[in-house]
């Protein structure tokens, strides 16, 4: 078997040779730059040839090394395969819990047949991406969507750049043969918003949004911030800290926290208008043939209409942020702390439509309204994090929590997300961490018993925001302690 492996994988690296050789030069997009707006990448960048597989990854002089020993990449497979829960993405479509919300949606409203999880595309446009994506099969019958989320969902489908990537100089060049550079978090929070913040349809018509139905019938709420995310995973990747002389050397700039932070939180923040935008269908009916359903309130905040209980007093002064019970706000995991990455020239746009969103939130925004805040988004990509890397950090961390209202939630999570890449551009101590830990652990939601189970549940009740702001302000003054102002 093992021989029989080598010998596809050896005859596939020489077909793709050949076709990389006799394919015509003029189909190739352009360049593109490491540090421009990326939010459009993976759509920009076409997947000229089909997927291969995860197969194509496997051989042990590529991807699949043992753990632990050489450069990160060549374990790369094997960590995913073993760790990684994008691996079991598809499978957890077999379990109980996927069969009692596709129950649940087939109720709603009126009665629908039910469709299994694994065939459902409501599903699988996000847990088997890959699968049935060129001719339309049920994704169940597809051999591909066994793999889940696998490295082709992430870095772009293979067919063109399997063997361009072996070769000399590939970093320089490989996105002209349509893999993304996720060391780009522009490029890597974009293409991971297309499933946990939501995207178009794939293209077979497969829906890639968590709708307030589903999350009603158990669906966890999609939230997404891209350093969180990639600290939670297990790395196949380069540390940029332990590599950055290798990096240096190699003409590649890895981002450093702050642009990691600022750029994930503008791709978010692009992700989420793009749903909205779909979601009001203000130019008609979208052609995967949902019904507009605006309000769509997955656009709004959770906890503004389901309250949990907060400190007593916690509400007594007025604030824009927060509202009575029952009425929607725009979801601060997109919204908070905005005025710190988006340059005051762009803010107004941006501005607009949150407010267009609060004011007007039964009405959807005009297509206007959506375009002008997208393009500020894109506008200020290219400057964000420069501005933020000037700003020492003891002011940086104080500005955050000064423009935070940690009664809510939402902003408080993002609060934690922003006080930890300032610490880690400080190079901050011990003290630092063990502060971040305990606010991290004042905002984790308790953890219950599921039909599948231990599940984390999708509500914020034992969050107590006088302890989150005390902790906060000892995470400045630690900061403040271990990073002088120059």
């Amino acid at each position: 078997m093992t021989r029989l492996v080598t010998a596809a994988v050896v005859f596939a690296l020489f077909a793709g040779v050949t076709l990389l050789l006799l394919r015509p030069r003029d189909t190739r997009v352009a360049p593109v730059g490491p540090y421009e707006p990326l939010v459009t990448t993976p759509a920009a960048v076409p997947a000229l040839r089909a997927a291969l597989g995860t197969s194509a990854c496997t051989s042990s002089g590529c991807h699949a090394g043992t753990l632990g020993e050489g450069e990160p990449w060549r374990s790369a497979y094997s960590v995913w395969a073993l760790h990684d829960p994008h691996s079991r993405a598809e499978r957890v479509l077999h379990g109980t819990l996927a069969a009692q919300i596709v129950a649940g949606i087939a109720a709603v409203d009126r009665p629908l047949p039910i469709v299994p999880a694994p065939e459902n595309h409501a599903c699988t446009g996000c847990h088997a991406p890959l699968a049935g994506g060129q001719g339309g099969a049920i994704a169940g019958a597809d051999p591909r969507a066994a793999e889940g989320v696998s490295c082709e969902a992430c870095h772009g489908p293979a067919g063109d750049w399997l063997v361009a990537h072996t070769l000399p100089g590939w970093r320089q060049s490989i996105e002209r043969e349509g893999m993304l550079d996720l060391g780009d978090p522009s490029v890597a929070a974009a293409r991971c918003a297309e499933c946990h913040v939501g995207a178009a349809p794939t293209d077979d018509g497969r829906p890639r949004q968590v709708t307030h139905a589903l999350i009603a019938a158990g669906h966890p709420r999609l939230a997404f911030d891209l350093r969180a995310f990639r600290a939670g995973l297990p790395s196949h990747w380069r540390d940029p800290a332990a590599f950055a002389d290798r990096a240096a050397a190699e003409g590649v700039r890895r981002a450093d926290p702050i642009e990691e932070w600022s750029l994930g939180r503008l791709a978010v923040l692009r992700a989420y208008l793009v749903q909205a935008e779909h979601q009001s269908f203000p130019a008609g009916p979208p052609a995967d043939g949902s019904a507009p359903a605006w309000p769509e309130f997955t656009s709004f905040d959770c906890y503004g209409c389901h309250r949990p209980a907060l400190v007593a007093g916690a509400l007594s002064a007025p604030s824009p942020g927060i509202k009575p019970p029952g009425i929607p706000r725009p979801d601060p995991l997109a919204w908070a702390l905005l005025d710190r990455i988006i340059p005051p020239e762009e803010r107004g746009a941006v501005e607009g439509i949150r407010g267009a969103l609060t004011a007007r939130w039964m009405d959807p925004p005009a297509p206007g309204e959506f375009q002008a805040a997208l393009a500020a988004i894109d506008r200020s990509q290219a400057r964000a994090a420069d501005h933020l890397r000037a700003i020492p950090p003891r002011e940086q961390a104080t500005a955050i929590a000064a423009g935070a209202d940690l009664r809510v939630w939402g902003e408080a999570a993002v609060t934690l997300g922003a006080l930890e890449a300032v610490a880690a551009q400080a190079g901050a101590g011990d003290r630092v961490a063990t502060e971040l830990a305990t606010l991290k652990a004042l905002l984790a939601f308790p953890v219950g018993a599921g039909p599948d189970g231990p599940i984390r549940h999708d509500s914020p009740h034992p969050y107590d925001p006088v302890a989150a702001r005390e902790a906060v302000d000892r995470i400045v003054a630690a900061i403040g302690d271990g990073a002088p102002s120059p």
